[in-house]
């Protein structure tokens, strides 16, 4: 029995720490090398204006699987506690259940507990599954062999060959999925990478792909240092001392990042390939995106949990099957969507409808029709004091801070870099008020800390600058043995 034509394969390929502005057919100030990417989104669409609702890996995953934003389900950082999934309504358990799709994950899910499976049929997990196949292999112990934990921004290479790193190992699952899998029966894989979430160790040659590249510097807005610069941020700074990295630390961070990318992309080349050779490729839609960016040393930052241009904004391409009509061959869309757009859109594909009380939409309309709807999208990361939250209508973006209650308000079609803080100009008091509005009411609806009676929360924004200065939450993680997983929640 052939699978039904109108129920295509599904491939999700999501990235960990993949900035929104790093593909190469972007042509952004980033060098960067995606032909496979780049190839994904001349055959669909892109979406350039993607984000986060809360940047940060573990509610991500829940958001993507659920359409439900972290402001929803109360917990919009990385956490300890069970990760809020119901494995009997997740995305792929009504994929199985109402579609009869074979669903398989395979890579770093995050989730908590680590190897619950939400909802899929099966799941192939890293760190776990791959450091207990790296045992058989000359490798044994050495994954983050080279001593760096895992948020630790100075570069390195991977203490293995190419063929041995996380990254091939998940594509060759992903191929080893298509070979095994059941031919009666659409399928849906999700393919999670590690990278390039820090550490920036490709192996050889993507360790020094970028040599003879120049790279940007970090660009650093001009409200860094000054009254509208956050205490949320300078306590970041302070905690990492990213402001002890020289300019070549920097750059050479930086080219292991892109080479991180490259190393995925290149990858991926043989999982399309093989797509390809088995004759599923018309029949198969293919999602790719992050669950966050990285700041990559902008406005001396490096990391997420921020909704500033790097951090907050993610890639976002979906490839439809070949059955699929288009408004055009090749679109792009620069109105603003999120990852929870990610659940309905791939019930739609499946031919289900997506339930009531989703924060995501599904992009199937504007995809067939050319014209993305017209939409405010808000987000929020961090708990307490030390909490951020943002809205955006696509044309302006504004951003809050709890310690201080500090604002910023960007031109995101004049200034995509965030360079400029518009929110005390009174030329702009109209927009800024109004989507202000539009957050206050989205975090009431969710009854979050951040708002009482009305109006957002001010935290002291005084910094115990030596305490923060001697903490050091990022290093410390040596080699993974035997299964253990992520543990510490980050």
């Amino acid at each position: 029995m052939n699978p039904d034509p109108n129920r295509p394969n599904i491939v999700v390929i999501t990235a960990d720490q993949w900035r929104g502005d790093c593909l190469g057919s972007l042509g952004s100030r980033h060098p960067v090398m995606t032909p496979h990417v780049d190839q994904l989104a001349a055959e669909g669409v892109c979406f350039t204006q993607a984000y986060a609702d809360c940047p940060v890996c573990m509610p991500q995953r829940v958001t993507m699987l659920t359409g439900r934003a972290a402001s929803r389900f109360g917990m919009p950082h990385n956490f300890n506690a069970r990760s809020p999934i119901d494995p009997q309504t997740s995305l792929p358990a009504r994929l199985t259940r109402e579609a009869g799709y074979q669903t398989k994950a395979i890579g770093k899910m995050h989730f908590a507990p680590g190897r619950a499976r939400m909802g899929f049929e099966h799941i192939t997990l890293h760190p776990n599954d791959y450091v207990n196949w790296l045992e058989g292999t000359p490798y044994a112990g050495m994954y983050r062999g080279h001593g760096l934990g895992g948020n630790e921004v100075y570069p390195a290479v991977a203490p293995m060959p190419q063929r041995f790193t996380h990254t091939s190992w998940i594509v060759e699952q992903s191929i080893r999925f298509l070979v095994e899998r059941d031919p009666e029966n659409p399928f849906f894989l999700w393919m999670v990478f590690e990278s390039p979430h820090s550490p920036f160790d490709p192996p050889a040659p993507f360790d020094r792909m970028y040599d003879n590249f120049t790279i940007p510097a970090p660009i650093r807005g001009e409200w860094v240092d000054g009254p509208d610069d956050p205490a949320y941020l300078r306590a970041k700074r302070l905690v990492g001392k990213w402001g002890r990295l020289s300019d070549e630390v920097i750059a050479e961070s930086r080219r292991r990042y892109y080479g991180l990318v490259s190393h995925i992309d290149y990858e991926l080349g043989r999982f399309l390939g093989e797509l390809r050779a088995r004759g599923l490729d018309d029949n198969t839609a293919i999602i790719f995106n992050a669950d966050h960016g990285e700041h990559l040393g902008d406005h001396g930052l490096f990391g997420k949990t921020t909704f500033l241009t790097g951090s907050g904004d993610v890639p976002f391409i979906v490839r439809p099957p070949a059955q699929l009509p288009m408004a055009a061959p090749t679109l792009d869309f620069d109105g603003p969507i999120l990852t929870a757009d990610l659940y309905p859109t791939v019930l739609e594909l499946a031919g289900l409808t997506p339930e009531d009380e989703l924060d995501g939409i599904s992009l199937l309309p504007a995809i067939r029709s050319g014209e993305l709807p017209a939409r405010v999208i808000c987000g929020e990361c961090g708990e307490g004091n030390d909490a951020t939250a943002f809205a955006t209508d696509g044309r302006f973006k504004y951003i809050y801070y709890t310690r201080g209650g500090v604002e910023h308000l960007f031109d995101v079609q004049a200034d995509r870099e965030n360079l400029h803080n518009l929110a005390s100009d009174p030329a702009h008091a109209e927009r800024k008020q109004a989507l202000k509005a539009h957050l206050l009411a989205y975090l009431q609806r969710f009854e979050r800390p951040l708002v009482v009676d009305g109006e957002f929360i001010v935290a002291d924004p005084t910094l115990d600058e030596q305490a923060l200065h001697a903490r050091n939450p990022w290093a410390w993680r040596g080699p993974m043995r035997y299964g253990q997983g992520y543990g510490g929640g980050w």
